[in-house]
């Protein structure tokens, strides 16, 4: 499918308290931008880049999952890494998790106000550029009070003329940010046709609905798990918890009842079709995404994620969390967490059995030993023991290599970048195909909404809301359509489970942690990774466990709502920093 590709024309306005932009030859006028469809169009595509759907195109693309502790990078220095294991405190605050978007948000608004003074447009062109960016305006609110809790709803144009009472705002209740999530996306979705043009990378009436869908799932969340503070400032109160299901459990149902999307199944291959999802770009189960072109607007995943020896000069960048690796089952049923007692280098494993006997997401989404790509296998083992004239030897060496008793040559030791920290790599949305990745020239979209989120939230809700039935249809359709073994009964840790491996390294986790509330208990650990040797004659690995990371991870539960740095406090009297900073 052809691409909606986003050429933004390089345009510059400025506040509408200046005066007599017209008399600058450098700039265009406030006057003129909603008057001309190409300025206007220009300026809502600017308002999209700016939300940052995907953070980051570099190294700051593996914050989210990082922070989550699905992945980090394989450097110190990187800010995944800081992210993961620095002390949130309220002198530095939020840090990288940093969401704070009122500069876009004063633009929407600007927009909002202005746009209907037009005397070009038709009043059907105002009315669906309002709730295009209405709805940009909902998700930036969203995104903020997930990370801080209850923010100042501003939603008209302030003037900086305005005495500094009117805008030293304070912050509303983290309830009612939620509800006016919901009512103002209520109240756009009639404005949008049937049509989709979401996997194009515009919003419409199914990205409205996945957004209610997502926000009043985290509302329901916080309601049943969470507590309140700063009197509601923080916390929604235990007794909304149904009200909030119930609205994203509509909303779900809404998007499933449409029969316009469905899970994506046209590879018998398991893997290779889950894989898929992510690379055949506007396929029928993407709701929403992010749209990327090589060069024009490309981003850096193979270059940064291609394992080592595969022609990409960065490489080997996100290394996978065993911790992680745990929670993928084995296709028969068994569990995917082996009693670590067993990982010692006497005991051999079949490295198929081990790892390619896993769940399908598994092996589309993590390179792991022996992984199948472009046509050679990936690498990770630190040695390979072999005998030599009866003597038991030892190499080390990557230039040496060696024959297996199936015929096929395996180094002495896998490429370095490969062996550091955790023995697995990212390979998720990494696409094959790209010969020479280089730095911008990976064009996968990014997946904001998809239908297996839909089924999903639908499930979660549903099951609170004592309907177990649809809640286990809705789990089945995604496990059968992984090719993993159907569920009679559900319970809440399966429910949380198929969410973390169905869109594992997709920006879900922390946050899903941060809502269920367990993060404390889960991010608090010392992250672990996997040691491999080979051994030549049994065509197996011995298999030992070491630290991932040089510090354990620390989740204190007053980080459930992240702190105002210094400078923003200052900057705003009224706006009160969170509870335990």
């Amino acid at each position: 499918m052809k691409k909606y590709i986003y050429l933004l024309t390089l345009i510059l306005i400025t506040s509408s308290c200046f005066d007599n932009l017209d008399k600058q030859p450098d700039f265009i006028s406030e006057n003129l931008v909603f008057e001309d469809q190409n300025l206007t169009e220009a300026y809502i595509a600017d308002l999209y880049e700016r939300i940052n759907f995907q953070p980051g195109t570099d190294v700051f693309m593996g914050i989210r999952g990082a922070a989550g502790a699905e992945y980090t990078g394989f450097g110190n220095w990187q800010p995944a890494n800081g992210v993961a294991t620095r002390q949130f405190i309220a002198e530095t605050g939020p840090g990288n998790l940093d969401r704070w978007l009122y500069t876009p948000i004063r633009d929407m608004n600007f927009l909002l106000e202005e746009i209907e003074s037009s005397t070009t447009f038709s009043q059907e062109y105002i009315t669906m550029k309002k709730a295009e960016v209405r709805f940009l305006r909902a998700f930036a609110y969203f995104e903020m009070v997930k990370t801080f809790g209850g923010v100042p709803l501003v939603l008209r144009l302030q003037d900086i003329n305005e005495p500094i009472e009117n805008l030293r705002v304070s912050r509303d209740k983290e309830e009612d940010v939620y509800d006016f999530i919901f009512n103002e996306l209520e109240d756009i979705l009639n404005d949008y046709s049937e049509n989709k043009t979401g996997a194009n990378g515009r919003a419409d009436r199914y990205a409205v609905l996945m957004l209610q869908s997502r926000a009043m799932l985290y509302a329901a969340s916080i309601a049943r798990n969470g507590s309140v503070g700063l009197d509601g400032v923080v916390g929604i109160p235990s007794s909304r918890q149904n009200e909030f299901f119930e609205r994203s459990y509509n909303a779900s149902k809404k998007i499933i009842d449409s029969g316009l999307f469905q899970l994506y199944d046209q590879n018998p291959d398991r893997v290779q079709n889950y894989r898929n999802i992510f690379l055949d770009e506007g396929n029928d189960e993407i709701i929403f995404a992010e749209i990327f072109e090589p060069f024009i607007k490309g981003h850096d995943l193979d270059f940064m994620a291609f394992p080592a020896g595969f022609n990409a000069t960065w490489n080997s960048n996100w290394t996978v969390m065993y911790d992680f690796v745990e929670l993928f089952d084995f296709i028969d049923g068994r569990s995917g967490k082996i009693e670590r007692s067993q990982f010692t280098n006497q005991n051999l494993w079949d490295i198929d059995d081990f790892f390619g006997k896993r769940d399908p997401r598994f092996r589309a989404s993590v390179f792991y030993p022996e992984t199948e790509f472009q046509g050679r296998k990936v690498f990770f083992h630190s040695n390979t023991v072999y005998f030599e004239n009866g003597e038991r030897r030892v190499s080390t060496q990557e230039a040496q290599s060696f024959q297996t008793i199936n015929g096929e040559t395996f180094p002495g030791a896998a490429p370095q970048r490969n062996r550091i920290r955790t023995g697995f790599k990212l390979r998720k949305r990494v696409d094959d195909s790209n010969t020479l990745p280089q730095a911008a020239n990976s064009g996968q979209d990014y997946v904001i909404f998809r239908y297996a989120e839909t089924l999903l939230n639908y499930a979660e809700a549903a099951y609170y809301l004592n309907r177990a039935g649809e809640s286990l249809d809705a789990i089945n359709q995604i496990r059968e359509r992984a090719g993993m073994p159907l569920h009679t009964q559900l319970d809440e840790e399966k429910i949380r489970n198929e969410r973390q491996v169905e869109l594992c390294f997709e920006d879900h986790r922390y946050y899903d942690l941060v809502r269920w509330r367990i993060a404390h208990e889960v991010l608090s650990v010392r992250t672990a990774g996997m040691v491999y040797s080979y051994h030549l004659d049994e065509d197996k690995y011995a298999i030992t466990l070491r630290n991932a990371e040089n510090l354990e991870r620390v989740f204190e539960p007053r980080r459930y709502y992240l702190p105002f740095g210094f400078n923003r406090l200052a900057e705003n009297a009224n706006l009160v920093q969170n509870p335990g900073f």
